[in-house]
């Protein structure tokens, strides 16, 4: 075997390892999802007590979350997981407007603008982690949906969304902060 024929196998094993242990290509910005979660925590008062009785109707599923460590893979599904969400929040506030001082939701309308600006910039930057499989978020936002069309229960169809947006976005910060690229020291 010649030189260049053994620097060109070390090449190409070197390319495989750097393909196998490299972050996707697709990213969100940690800093601007981070700046989202603190808006969407911001928005108004605790999950209500009297909306306990429909957690089991809308529980986010666990499912959805990554379980490893943060791979290639692994950050892919978690960075679709949010991806996912805020899209489906997406539709829900589309489908049936905003929830500002609307069935007993009080939420700082200036911090739900700026949530939805974020959302809207980390919608356009994560379209690339858009799957044709969407898993088992669809039944979560139909369930969503269902206790919005509720008069007497839209008020806590609209907290448990916020609450489960929290926790994605809450977890996959905490337990996958490198799947994000951040602008500053993280």
């Amino acid at each position: 075997m010649t030189l260049s024929s053994v620097v060109l196998v070390l090449l190409q094993v070197y390319s495989l390892h750097r393909m196998a242990v490299a972050k996707p290509t697709c990213l969100l910005e940690g800093n601007m999802v981070q700046s989202a979660h603190h808006l969407l925590r911001d928005l108004g008062g605790p999950f209500p007590i009297l909306c306990l009785p429909y957690r089991a109707n809308i529980s986010f599923p666990d499912s959805a979350f990554p379980t490893a460590k943060a791979n290639h893979i692994q950050c892919r599904r978690a960075l679709r997981v949010v991806y996912e969400s805020l899209q489906g929040a997406e539709q829900v506030f589309e489908d049936h407007g905003l929830p500002v001082g609307g069935g007993g939701v009080t939420w700082d309308r200036e911090k739900l603008n700026r949530f939805r600006h974020l959302q809207h910039r980390l919608l356009e930057k994560g379209s690339c982690l858009s799957s044709v499989d969407s898993g088992v978020l669809p039944s979560y936002f139909s369930n969503v949906t269902a206790v919005l069309q509720q008069q007497d229960s839209a008020s806590c169809g609209w907290m448990s969304l916020k609450r489960d947006l929290l926790r994605v976005l809450e977890s996959t910060l905490h337990h996958q902060p490198s799947c994000f690229t951040w602008r500053h020291a993280h």
